[in-house]
């Protein structure tokens, strides 16, 4: 087989990625027909059908899928490669791509990175922020290195390289009607008060939704979003109450402007922060060792 040109490749790799030509186009910055030509033009060098194009963006076919499955395997060995170079240089460059659940980011920002950074000054961190559902998927597609997120649903394609139990809790404005309630609180109690609670795709929302399918009992919504800072926003208002782990308000907490209750249904004990990574995949070892750091000083890890 004669080799593949790079611009081509780039292009149809952007478009699986992206689930469509147009989400490819403005991800390289080029025009959605150059994306098509380049992937017409894979397709005409390799004598096979790559996507099927239809209303639902770009679908892969089989030898798609294989050819998707190899570049992100030579990508990754390459990355290895420089990855030892780099570290016969004592890392001293080189970038760690990390998506990170909004409820990590003070967690890892203030406090675990910046003692990582200053023993590694040559290194760039590349933060993509996002869902639960946006971290696996940059992590399972190869966007990012390391992923932080709630409550990760078990899938053989992840490995988990750190955990730790997280319960959720009720957060409160000190001096509130709220935070004056006896805990911990039942679901029945919890479902009488006015809260911000998570729209989809965010493992808070899960564990929230397991608790409600078996107590019976649903919270009462008065704000729904896809912003962890607007329930901490919400919650320091006064005008009501959130549902978080400890470690995603833990500035507010030590400030004084919210104070966290414990929630007595057994589902709000099982969510967990996770660390996870691509299984199979082959770490650079900036990444490597940002997970061993990572793992020991965040407090959602237990650390200090």
């Amino acid at each position: 087989m004669q080799s593949l040109d790079p611009k081509q490749t780039r292009a149809f790799l952007a478009a699986t990625t992206a689930g469509t030509v147009r989400g490819a186009a403005e991800a390289l910055g080029v025009e959605p027909s150059t994306i098509s030509r380049a992937i017409t033009g894979l397709e005409t060098t390799l004598a096979t059908r790559l996507i099927e194009r239809g209303r639902r963006g770009v679908q892969l076919t089989e030898a798609g899928a294989l050819l998707r499955d190899h570049l992100r395997r030579e990508a990754s060995e390459m990355e290895a490669l420089q990855s030892r170079f780099d570290a016969l240089k004592g890392m001293a460059r080189g970038t760690v791509r990390v998506a990170v659940g909004e409820g990590f980011v003070g967690d890892l920002v203030g406090g675990a990175l910046p003692g990582f950074a200053a023993t590694h000054p040559g290194l760039t961190y590349a933060l993509e922020q996002g869902s639960t559902d946006t971290v696996r998927h940059s992590v399972m597609t190869d966007q990012a290195h390391l992923g932080l997120a709630y409550d990760v649903a078990p899938d053989r394609a992840l490995k988990l390289l750190a955990r730790h139990p997280q319960p959720l809790m009720m957060l409160a404005r000190p001096g509130s009607r709220f935070a004056d309630l006896s805990a911990p609180l039942s679901m029945a109690a919890l479902a009488n008060l006015p809260a911000a609670v998570l729209t989809g795709g965010y493992g808070v929302g899960s564990v929230l939704a397991r608790a409600e399918a078996r107590a019976g009992h649903r919270l009462h919504a008065v704000v729904e979003t896809g912003s962890i800072a607007v329930l901490l926003a919400f919650a320091r208002s006064g005008m009501g109450v959130t549902v978080l782990p400890r470690f995603a308000a833990m500035a507010d907490i030590a400030a004084g402007g919210l104070v966290a209750r414990e929630i007595a249904e057994p589902e709000f004990q099982t969510g967990e922060a996770a660390l996870i990574a691509r299984n199979g995949r082959e770490l650079p070892r900036a990444a490597q060792s940002m997970a061993a750091h990572l793992a020991r000083r965040m407090a959602a890890f237990g650390g200090q």
